[in-house]
This record gives C-alpha cells, sequence and structure tokens, in this order.
C-alpha cells in the first residue's frame, strides 16, 4: 500500500466528521484549526528562532565585553613594560654609584680618597679620618668614614652637598662647634666638624656590577640624581659655644 493511498485512508474518516457539521460549525471548527496551527508555529519554529538569535546576541555582547578586558590588559601591560624599563634605569643608575671593590677595605678606601678630594677642593680641611665598622645590607655592604673638619660654613656645606647630591653618599651624623674659633677682621669664622659619611659596596667585583641583584631592586638609599637638596638642615646637627 502506497503513502498517497495509506494518508486518504486517514483522511476520509476525517472529511466524513467534518461533512457531519453544519456550515456554521464548519466555519468555527477551521478557526479552531488555524489558532492550533498559528500557535504551534510560535511555539515551535518563531520561538526556537528568537531563543537562536537571543544566544547570539548573548555571545556577541560576551565577546565584546571579553575584547575589552583584553584591550584594558594590553594597555596595562604597555605600562608595566614602561615601569620595567625606568626601574633598570634605576637600577643602572644605582650600581653605577657603588663604591668599587668586592670588600669593605677596599670601600672604605674610595669612599675615604672621594672625600678626601671633595674636602680640599671646597677648601676645607680634614684633620682626623676614622673607619667605622661595615654593616651588610644585602646584596651590599655599607662602610662608613668618620671625618673632624675644619673650615668655613659655607666650605663645610657646600662639602657635604656635594657628597650627598654628587658622589651620593649619605651623611648619618655631623656635629658643629665654633669652640675655641678666632674671628678675623675680614675672615669667617672658622667651624670643626665632624662628620660620618656612609656608602655602599657591590658585593662582588667589577665597579658596581653587583651580583645576584634583583632587577627590581632600586639600589641602596642615596639620593636620586634628579632630586634636589632638600631646605631642612642636616639630622644630628649640634652646634657648642657662641
Amino acid at each position: 500500500m502506497s503513502l498517497r493511498t495509506r494518508l486518504a485512508g486517514y483522511w476520509a474518516p476525517v472529511v466524513r466528521w467534518y461533512g457531519g457539521y453544519a456550515r456554521r460549525d464548519q466555519r468555527i471548527i477551521l478557526g479552531v484549526a488555524l489558532v492550533a496551527v498559528l500557535s504551534f508555529l510560535y511555539v515551535g519554529p518563531i520561538e526556537m528562532v528568537r531563543d537562536y538569535r537571543r544566544g547570539v546576541e548573548e555571545q556577541m555582547s560576551d565577546g565584546l565585553q571579553q575584547v575589552e578586558r583584553s584591550l584594558k590588559t594590553l594597555r596595562g601591560a604597555e605600562g608595566l613594560r614602561r615601569e620595567r624599563d625606568e626601574l633598570k634605569a634605576r637600577l643602572k643608575t644605582a650600581r653605577a654609584n657603588l663604591l668599587p671593590g668586592g670588600s669593605g677595605t677596599l670601600g672604605a678606601a674610595a669612599l675615604e680618597e672621594r672625600a678626601s678630594d671633595l674636602a680640599a677642593a671646597k677648601g676645607v680641611e680634614v684633620r682626623t679620618k676614622q673607619v667605622m665598622r661595615e654593616e651588610v645590607v644585602e646584596p651590599f655592604r655599607r662602610v662608613a668614614v668618620r671625618f673632624t673638619l675644619a673650615g668655613d660654613v659655607g666650605a663645610i656645606a657646600g662639602m657635604l652637598a656635594g657628597l650627598e647630591y654628587d658622589n651620593h653618599f649619605t651623611v648619618p651624623f655631623m656635629e658643629l662647634s665654633r669652640r675655641g674659633a678666632l674671628v678675623g677682621a675680614n675672615v669667617p669664622r672658622t667651624l670643626t666638624a665632624t662628620v660620618e659619611v656612609a656608602g655602599y659596596v657591590s658585593s662582588g667585583e667589577g665597579g658596581g656590577e653587583a651580583e645576584g641583584v634583583d632587577e627590581n631592586f632600586v639600589g641602596p638609599p642615596w639620593p636620586r640624581p634628579d632630586d634636589k637638596p632638600a631646605a631642612e638642615p642636616a639630622p644630628a646637627t649640634k652646634a657648642e659655644g657662641a
């Protein structure tokens, strides 16, 4: 039996059932059948298409948000690369400012020589020198030399500025005194100063190429080259006598 014959056999009872009603009832049946078919089409294929479109729109929205997050990450990466390059430049400068030598003794000798040369250039007399005990400040060694100086206020101030902002040393201790100083006619009164000068020595040979230094380390705590001298007085300063 063919499909067409089978369908005709199914359709014949429906036609007889439909023909048994009056014309008014047949119109009502057709209206109900039409509403049922439209409802099926809405709930079935049309709603499926709408769900598919909503899914596509949500995927597009999620994709745009992911792209925006990726762009923000890329912009942040550029900033991090610039910061890394800046830190590398600061580290290179900090290494160049380390005292030469792989031992505290050589570093203290270099510090003493630089400070003495600066004192001579500024017209300050160096009366005594005392090498202080070195300290380990990983990955560096901190060395210090205590000087007893004599000179006028301007010369000593110029030497201190040269120590801190030209040679990048620190001055953790300073004591000034005018005791026993004589005042000349046109000569400023001579001051006596006890100054401790500290610097940092690289942990390895090579004059500042410190071994094992993390590239994120920005160097010892000396003043930066672009810093300006502070207007505040040096700490631990004491003036004696009138």
